[in-house]
């Protein structure tokens, strides 16, 4: 694996923040020559340190304005990677992760209203084998979130 130097994280962090930014803008916000700062770039995606770009999104104005956190109780009779792919295929879930503590998964749903992820906790994630119990935790504010 390749050590990061001080230029790689400054590169990421900017990229983080605004990743449409030409290599030029990208180059004279970290304090490296074009072709240097063009160089690095290619060589975080080459290594899978950057693994992509994509649009941020503004969920209000998607129409869902609820986000949510929901702890999964696994079942003894599936298992925890079985589970999480059949979880992560639901409409309104956009991640899953196999976590250590009181839960098995976690997985993140944003809905439309209560009404919407209430519909999607009771007929689609506690209608899946394997799914013993819930535990939801909602999002009241983001204060924070880059990755």
């Amino acid at each position: 694996m390749t050590k990061l130097d001080d230029f790689d994280r400054k590169i990421i962090a900017v990229l983080q923040v605004e990743g449409r930014l030409t290599n030029i803008e990208v180059a004279d916000k970290v304090g490296l020559s074009h072709s240097s700062c063009s160089r690095r770039i290619s060589r975080l995606e080459r290594e899978g340190m950057i693994t992509g770009y994509r649009a941020l999104t503004n969920r209000h104005k998607l129409g869902l304005s609820v986000r949510a956190y929901c702890g999964i109780l696994r079942d003894a009779s599936v298992g925890w990677e079985e589970l999480g792919m059949i979880l992560r295929e639901i409409d309104g879930v956009v991640s899953v992760f196999a976590v250590s503590g009181e839960v098995d998964l976690i997985i993140e749903i944003v809905a439309k209203d209560m009404e919407h992820y209430s519909q999607i906790i009771l007929r689609e994630v506690l209608g899946t084998r394997g799914v013993a119990a819930t535990r939801s935790s909602f999002v009241l504010n983001e204060m924070k979130s880059i990755y």
